[in-house]
């Protein structure tokens, strides 16, 4: 079992890197359709967003922790609500060497899901969205 989280004096979870989340793991980032997409005009495609790289209003861009999830004997899609839902994977080393934070961030019933926090601009959201690799495209994704 990882080292637990650290949180704040009101239990919340804070962001930090983990030291159980080595560089060379991956997470699995969920893309939604239709919030997730964008048609880009130019090539006449509907790709991911650069917004899909970005961190929620509770903090951090919520993530499945890749092996994690396969030393739990789960596959990399298993989080996904349907077959409509994308998934891109990131390198967490990757992640780190643009000045991100990765964390384990455990919810009800989802104990490899993480948080990446950090995302504090477009620019950074932009160069997540260049290091990500699609494990699935969403629906309407071409």
């Amino acid at each position: 079992m990882p080292s637990p989280p650290p949180r704040d004096e009101f239990g919340k979870i804070v962001p930090h890197n983990h030291p159980d989340i080595h560089d060379d793991y991956h997470v699995i980032r969920h893309i939604v359709p239709p919030f997730d997409l964008h048609f880009d005009s130019t090539t006449n495609l509907v790709r991911v967003s650069s917004g899909a790289y970005s961190e929620s209003g509770d903090g951090g861009m919520s993530v499945d922790i890749l092996e994690w999830m396969i030393t739990d004997g789960l596959y990399d899609l298993y989080y996904l609500s349907d077959d409509k839902e994308g998934a891109t994977s990131l390198r967490v080393g990757d992640l780190r060497s643009l000045g991100l934070m990765v964390g384990w961030d455990p919810d009800g019933g989802h104990p490899q899901h993480g948080a990446v926090w950090g995302i504090t601009n477009s620019s950074k959201r932009r160069r997540i969205a260049k290091l990500a690799v699609t494990i699935r495209k969403a629906e309407g994704e071409t």
